[in-house]
């Protein structure tokens, strides 16, 4: 099916930190020829550091995490979806992702969230897979990582109504974009032919991150609290029948 892709409408953000600028570079440089709008957000201990890339660069306080990276991206985007990717992700070929994911959204306009097949994260698309979307490599899932994601203007919009500083982690925004794209009647679905890789291990405390998480749970409305539980026990009963 031939496509017409207006490249201009989605904005590109890399989430880059000490030791991932090298990745965040070589990954907006694969990518600034296929969408007009590419920044790096990024932090780093050296206060003076600026990052050498062709692209347009957002600098963060080190002392700041996703919540705050996430943020700035929802602050600088405009009126664009977006499609963010972290820096220490590996892929063959991230033109592919960025396709992938235009080819995606032009098709199927009710696309609310946007994701490859990633490896090493705690959302498994056995688990999480809801149905197949016939002729497309597409499944819609109930939830999806914040790892690699797109998300559309209504997606953002509704993230845009939330307070991010007491979750400087930034665990549970992936649960709110998926959820409130399920209750927005848009679909979250994974391009099952796309892989990255992450790796599992973090740079933080886990139990820190997942307090801030608790408490981030406050901003869901109770439609999206009622529409996380379904999800969340279709995902353990998938869970539970694969032991």
């Amino acid at each position: 099916m031939p496509l017409s892709l207006n490249i201009n409408l989605m904005h590109i953000f890399i989430i880059s930190w000490a030791g991932q600028h090298e990745n965040a570079v070589a990954i907006s440089n694969e990518v600034l020829g296929i969408t007009n709008a590419v920044s790096i957000v990024y932090s780093d201990p050296d206060p003076e550091l600026i990052i050498n890339a062709a692209c347009h660069l957002i600098k963060r306080p080190n002392e700041l995490f996703l919540e705050d990276k996430f943020k700035s991206c929802l602050d600088a985007c405009g009126d664009s979806p977006i499609l963010i990717i972290h820096a220490d992700c590996k892929c063959d070929d991230w033109s592919v992702v960025v396709m992938g994911c235009l080819n995606a959204t032009s098709i199927f306009k009710n696309i609310g969230v946007w994701a490859p097949k990633i490896n090493g994260t705690h959302w498994n698309i056995d688990k999480t897979k809801i149905a197949a979307i016939s002729e497309s490599n597409l499944s819609v899932v109930a939830l999806t990582d914040g790892i690699v994601f797109y998300l559309s203007s209504e997606v953002i919009a509704r993230m845009r109504k939330v307070s991010y500083g007491d979750n400087p982690f930034g665990w549970g925004i992936d649960l709110l974009f998926c959820t409130s794209a399920h209750v927005l009647d848009y679909l979250v679905v994974v391009d099952e032919s796309i892989e990255i890789s992450h790796p599992k291990l973090t740079g933080y405390n886990s139990d820190h991150a997942k307090v801030g998480m608790l408490n981030f749970f406050k901003w869901f409305s109770r439609r999206e609290l009622i529409q996380f539980e379904l999800l969340s026990t279709f995902v353990k009963y998938k869970y539970s029948r694969a032991i």
